[in-house]
């Protein structure tokens, strides 16, 4: 049985809750022995203490090809999540890209 396209994308980001300050990329993992994607979440727009941080379940050989991963699947469905959330509630969003 095939799902179509938007039933797939929503589960890109499965158990990750929006907050007011979100920021991605990759990190090493010294348990599961490469690098996984990353979203790290704060409830406030300073980023001021400990965010909640959400891992993609795939794990990656080289940071380079978890970078790929995050900036083609990851980084266009956080984008599309942080829209709908402003949508929704009347906001204002900023997306930035530290990198290319």
């Amino acid at each position: 049985m095939r799902r179509n396209k938007k039933a797939k994308e929503s589960t890109k980001l499965d158990g990750l809750t929006p907050g007011i300050r979100m920021k991605g990329g990759v990190r090493f993992s010294q348990v599961d022995k490469g690098f996984i994607a990353i979203v790290h979440t704060w409830d406030n727009v300073h980023c001021h203490g400990e965010p909640q941080e959400w891992r993609h379940p795939k794990i990656f050989l080289t940071e380079d090809t978890a970078m790929q991963f995050y900036k083609t699947s990851i980084r266009p469905s956080l984008q599309q999540m942080m829209a709908e959330m402003a949508d929704k509630h009347s906001a204002k969003t900023l997306h930035r890209k530290l990198e290319e």
